[in-house]
């Protein structure tokens, strides 16, 4: 009993301590200067693109640099669980650019800039609305490489495309 009591005294004594100034105290989280909490300095919008090219399809999601440093940007890839779809080409850039060979050179993206990543589809279904398509992608901040997953898209059913009959937002 004497030992459930000093306990009870120990924890009331230190709860009064960490709150004498009015507010309870926290657990403080540091991260390396220029990257935030989490260390994910690149992070999706959520806004979202999509383009019907002829048979071709080409998405896209727009990033964020969340620190206070510039990143170079250096691979985007799609992540296909379903297949379906086969990359044709990918690049920086909002959709219904033309589509490039490949990523090229790296993109810098300075501190809270904005940026759009797409990538274009030979489309191997008749209907790829049931499709997920994720997305990967690698970036340098202060000499680290960093690789991370971008939301894409759950399913393509939000998605326009000629071959699936009628949309619901078009």
């Amino acid at each position: 009993m004497a030992l459930v009591a000093g306990l009870l005294l120990g924890f009331i004594g230190g709860y009064r301590q960490a709150t004498a100034n009015g507010r309870p105290t926290r657990p403080t989280t540091s991260a390396p200067p220029g990257w935030p909490l989490g260390n994910t300095a690149i992070v999706d919008t959520g806004n979202r693109c999509a383009v019907q090219l002829g048979h071709a399809l080409q998405l896209g999601v727009e990033i964020v640099n969340q620190s206070d440093r510039a990143v170079a940007l250096r691979q985007f890839e799609p992540v296909l669980p379903l297949g379906g779809l086969k990359e044709v080409a990918s690049r920086w850039g909002t959709c219904g650019a033309l589509p490039g060979l490949g990523l090229g050179q790296p993109m810098a993206l300075g501190p809270g800039a904005t940026g759009w990543l797409t990538v274009t589809f030979h489309v191997m279904v008749s209907c790829p609305q049931p499709l997920p398509v994720q997305f990967k992608i690698s970036y340098v901040q202060a000499g680290k490489l960093v690789v991370g997953d971008l939301a894409g898209f759950s399913d393509l059913g939000q998605v326009q495309y000629d071959n699936c009959g009628t949309n619901p937002l078009g």
